[in-house]
């Protein structure tokens, strides 16, 4: 394997967040577009050891080479392959175009979905939860600035791994994620379990895209579990939304349970209700 300066061409900015900062890049091989994080290495910690492999590597990078081993999902990012320099990590990851993250899609659209398309890209999350979850991985960052949505096809990906950890059945005592998503009994106990946690983060998820807003921005919000829906909201959308925000973890739906559900059962996103997107400038 060549360095990571031999084989790709840096280009521009794509975005900064906690965990790190995302160029865009070309291979040089093929020229294939493709997008790079670097992770400085005191924020890569903690180092797992995956079965077959020599030596530990960051959680993150573990995390994703697990959901992306064949076979693939096409609604969670890959990660193409991974440098190491002294004092950072570096992700090759792959790079959908054109593309926006939903936070900015949802924004061209005015603020908020109507529920056709809402739909349709909630289908993709809970998929793209599926996978992880068969994967064995956590994601517990599942909001809009970490799903992108090709702006063509309408596909969507989750992507940052960053705040992750491997799915285990016993309690998780650290929260690593938006607070605005953060479980109820993460507020009063301090303690959450996975499968649980992610159901509630994809009822906030669903109530950002409807509502055009987060339902909760307190934890006395959160605890209280009454969000204020829009007046326009169908029934069956509410009854979904209800559902995922159990105060009770042990009443909330498991991921086949939202998929089976009459809202996500409902018919599908049409051509006449696809938005026009303009796509965002390419990078080189």
């Amino acid at each position: 394997m060549g360095s990571f300066k031999s084989l790709y061409s840096l280009g521009s900015m794509l975005g900064k967040g906690g965990c790190g900062a995302v160029y865009a890049a070309i291979c040089k091989t093929d020229g294939r577009q493709v997008a790079i994080k670097y992770v400085k290495k005191g924020m890569a910690e903690p180092y797992v050891k995956l079965p077959g492999l020599g030596q530990p590597v960051p959680l993150e990078v573990a995390l994703m080479q697990i959901v992306s081993h064949p076979p693939a999902c096409p609604y969670v990012l890959q990660l193409l392959e991974w440098f190491q320099e002294a004092e950072r990590f570096i992700l090759v990851l792959e790079r959908p175009y054109p593309c926006m993250d939903l936070f900015d899609f949802i924004e061209v659209l005015g603020g908020q979905m109507d529920e056709c398309l809402a739909r349709a890209v909630m289908i993709q999350v809970v998929l793209a939860a599926c996978h992880c979850r068969e994967r064995g991985v956590l994601h517990r960052d599942v909001k809009v600035e970490n799903l992108l949505v090709q702006t063509d096809t309408l596909r969507v990906k989750l992507i940052d791994f960053g705040c992750g950890d491997l799915l285990r059945t016993s309690s998780y005592r650290d929260y690593s994620g938006t607070e605005e998503f953060c479980p109820p009994e993460w507020v009063l106990r301090g303690v959450y379990q996975g499968r649980p946690a992610t159901v509630w983060s994809l009822g906030v998820l669903l109530f950002s895209m409807v509502c055009g807003y987060l339902p909760f921005n307190q934890e006395a919000d959160i605890i209280s579990g009454r969000p204020r829906f829009t007046k326009d909201l169908s029934k069956q959308c509410k009854k979904l939304i209800g559902w995922c925000l159990q105060r009770d973890p042990t009443k909330r739906p498991v991921l086949e349970q939202i998929l089976l559900h009459d809202w996500m059962l409902a018919s599908e996103v049409s051509e006449h209700s696809r938005p026009t997107v303009d796509p965002p400038p390419s990078h080189p």
